[in-house]
């Protein structure tokens, strides 16, 4: 019997602190859930705003992750990131156009450039075709003019008579001899070579045969010249010898003034000094008269001629 009254003891204590705890946990229960239906309804993110009272804990906030935004915070954020994409992509496809538009024209700047150079190279060629045209014909007019006076002595010489165009013949070199002789008709050369030293006459037939073109026999002549008058400079310096200005005053004055005037023309326009150093040695009297005639034949190189003589 007392068994069975401590048995029953026993079973009212556990039965009820199972009624204690329900008594308890129902209105904490029911609490809970209608929070949860509160909170539901008025659309409240229970769980992020645990977590953020959590991340305020000192301690806490450091097991506590980060709440999530709301949905429609999460939606403007990531419509902002598309728009900052779109915005950054916007930005390099447009910088990316700029440097295809850029390399473009620099590469046209460059074609351009060379373009410019290949004309730059064209004018070049060009100009530098001209002036060797230009001094090609340059030349060719004075081989020319040189020509023309060389004949123009010639026929002087061979107006002369064959005896004192001979003497004078003999008194040049060789090469100058047979540069007069070579515009010469062969009468005339037939009749001065007839009064010349017979040695000479005898070389100058032979090259006569064998005679190259008028700028050969010019450069020729002009060397055997430069070489004569340094042969004569040095044997004047040593010896003295040569004709002075008497001998050439008397040569000159002897002869008449228009031949005088034709010689130191033609002999001026080979040896300027030359032709001075004549119109130097003559007299007044015969150096008017030469000037005159001169001046007949040539009145430009008369001047020249005259105003050089006052000058020196």
């Amino acid at each position: 019997m007392a068994k069975t009254v401590l048995d029953e003891e026993l079973e009212e204590e556990s039965g009820g602190g199972f009624s204690r705890f329900l008594f308890f946990m129902t209105p904490i229960l029911f609490t809970v859930v209608l929070l949860g239906v509160l909170l539901t309804l008025f659309n409240i993110d229970f769980r992020n705003t645990l977590f953020d009272l959590g991340n305020r804990i000192p301690v806490v906030k450091n097991l506590v992750p980060d709440p999530e935004p709301p949905e429609g915070e999460m939606k403007q954020v990531e419509e902002e990131e598309q728009k900052q994409q779109e915005s950054t992509d916007a930005t390099v496809k447009e910088l990316k156009d700029q440097l295809a538009k850029q390399q473009a024209e620099l590469q046209t700047a460059n074609q351009e450039a060379a373009q410019q150079q290949e004309k730059v190279k064209e004018l070049q060629d060009q100009l530098t075709s001209v002036q060797q045209q230009e001094k090609d014909q340059q030349q060719s007019e004075e081989a020319e003019a040189y020509l023309k006076e060389v004949k123009k002595l010639a026929n002087l010489y061979a107006e002369m008579s064959p005896s004192k165009a001979a003497a004078i013949f003999d008194k040049l070199s060789t090469e100058e001899t047979l540069q007069m002789l070579s515009v010469m008709g062969n009468e005339s050369k037939v009749a001065i070579l007839e009064k010349m030293d017979p040695q000479k006459a005898a070389d100058i037939s032979i090259k006569l045969k064998d005679v190259n073109t008028s700028e050969d026999l010019a450069i020729a002549a002009l060397q055997s010249r430069l070489k004569m008058e340094s042969a004569a400079d040095a044997a004047a310096t040593t010896t003295g010898t040569g004709l002075d200005d008497a001998e050439l005053s008397q040569t000159f004055s002897s002869m008449a003034a228009a031949d005088a005037a034709k010689l130191i023309l033609q002999t001026y326009k080979l040896s300027p000094e030359k032709g001075l150093k004549i119109m130097k040695s003559v007299n007044g009297a015969t150096r008017s008269k030469i000037l005159a005639e001169m001046a007949k034949a040539d009145e430009k190189t008369s001047v020249k001629i005259l105003n050089q003589l006052v000058s020196k």
